[in-house]
């Protein structure tokens, strides 16, 4: 079939070709080259909740909200004005209704003169793909017990920000921090009250840290502090911070017991000579061990 034919199946709306798109379980629709609605589907008649007898004649701005139907009117008149196929995504918040994501599929066709006579487009409603990627992309990026940025993240974020201070000629430092005897913790209390000790002290951490600091969950009950534009000097007095707020803290295991943590931190600092993150994050672990041996609930750099 070529474009003309289509045209007239399209202007007419060609009861075999309504017997088609009808069976088809997405919406669809048609206009022509000014954005008029020429027909739809069943299924478009619903989704827009308009009958296709009233829809005739109309455009967006007829039908939708505003703001979407300006997108959808100005995505159109791209479309009429540069011939061929048109596929995006787009969340669609309708009055009345949840807000969901679609993607749109649309072409031109012509006129026997070989203008651009109008436009054809579907529908298909993506919101649980969106909703798949979201969470998908959360677990990825987020500790799924404390709700802060997980270690794949933090070692995504440590690389990008050490060549960041590379690059500016910028001290950069890490610190470790291990909660002390937090096996004995679960031991005693069980793990659900390790669990909120861990949620507790991360909330803590990420509320204490500078603006431009990034805090994760390093592993168990090991967290990691990414302190740009900082040296080893300024990141000790930010760990003994950091223990100071985690010591005041209270974890309520009964109404009449709370428990308070203590943690032991090692500092790293970027070496400027030989600017290796991973020896950065090894003299941070040595660090910490120190203070594991030391006696713990202290700093060491």
């Amino acid at each position: 079939m070529n474009d003309p034919d289509l045209h007239q199946l399209l202007r007419g709306n060609h009861r075999a070709l309504l017997l088609v798109i009808d069976a088809l379980p997405f919406p669809i629709y048609y206009k022509d080259h000014e954005g008029k609605y020429l027909g739809c589907n069943k299924a478009y008649a619903d989704y827009v909740q308009v009958s296709r007898e009233d829809l005739i004649g109309r455009n967006v701005f007829d039908v939708f909200d505003k703001t979407p139907a300006a997108i959808f009117a100005a995505s159109d008149m791209e479309l009429l004005n540069n011939p061929g196929i048109q596929i995006y995504e787009t969340p669609v918040h309708r009055e009345g209704k949840e807000l969901n994501y679609v993607k749109f599929h649309k072409a031109t066709f012509h006129d026997s003169d070989g203008s651009v006579a109008g436009l054809i487009g579907a529908i298909i409603d993506i919101t649980d793909q969106k909703t798949l990627e979201k969470k998908f992309k959360r677990l990825a990026t987020y500790d799924d017990l404390t709700g802060i940025y997980n270690r794949r993240e933090g070692r995504k974020q440590l690389k990008l920000l050490c060549k960041e201070a590379i690059r500016k000629e910028r001290p950069i430092s890490v610190i470790l921090l291990d909660i002390d005897d937090f096996k004995d913790i679960n031991d005693t209390y069980g793990h659900d009250t390790g669990d909120i000790a861990l949620k507790q002290a991360a909330q803590c951490l990420d509320r204490y840290s500078r603006a431009h600091d990034f805090v994760c969950r390093y592993g168990g009950e090991e967290f990691m502090i990414i302190l740009p534009e900082t040296n080893t000097d300024s990141a000790l007095k930010i760990g003994e911070r950091y223990l100071e707020a985690l010591r005041s803290m209270e974890v309520q295991i009964t109404s009449s017991e709370v428990i308070h943590l203590t943690a032991s931190i090692g500092v790293g600092e970027l070496d400027k000579e030989f600017t290796d993150r991973e020896l950065m994050l090894k003299q941070a672990d040595l660090a910490l061990y120190r203070a594991k041996a030391g006696g713990k609930n202290q700093v060491c750099g």
